[in-house]
Parts: structure tokens; C-alpha cells; sequence
């Protein structure tokens, strides 16, 4: 997903990593400068907008 996709980004979308449906997650926050994700099989991870590459939105 580009940053402009990742700024419409909602706090309970559901997205995956590299469209992996095993390796998926949920946005619990977002800010100016990107989101922080709750993956289902890791921790969660803060990335910035325009580092929103390998993430698609479910």
C-alpha cells in the first residue's frame, strides 16, 4: 500500500503482510506519522506511512 492508502487507514482494519493471509493483523493506532499494528502471530510494530509497502489492506 502506498502512504496515501495508508493515511485512510482506520483504527480495526484488518491487514496483511505481503498479502499473506496467514499473516495478518489489526491497526490499533494511528498518528501524522504512520500506524501500529497488533499482528496475530507476533508483536505489535510501528511503521510509517510511506514504509506501508509489504502491508495490503484485507
Amino acid at each position: 500500500m502506498t502512504g496515501t492508502e495508508s493515511r485512510l487507514l482506520n483504527v480495526g482494519a484488518r491487514v496483511y503482510w505481503k498479502a499473506d493471509r496467514e499473516d495478518a493483523g489489526t491497526v490499533t493506532e494511528k498518528n501524522w506519522a504512520g500506524v501500529t499494528i497488533k499482528w496475530d502471530n507476533r508483536e505489535e510494530q510501528t511503521i510509517l506511512h510511506n514504509d506501508m509497502s509489504m502491508v495490503t489492506k484485507v
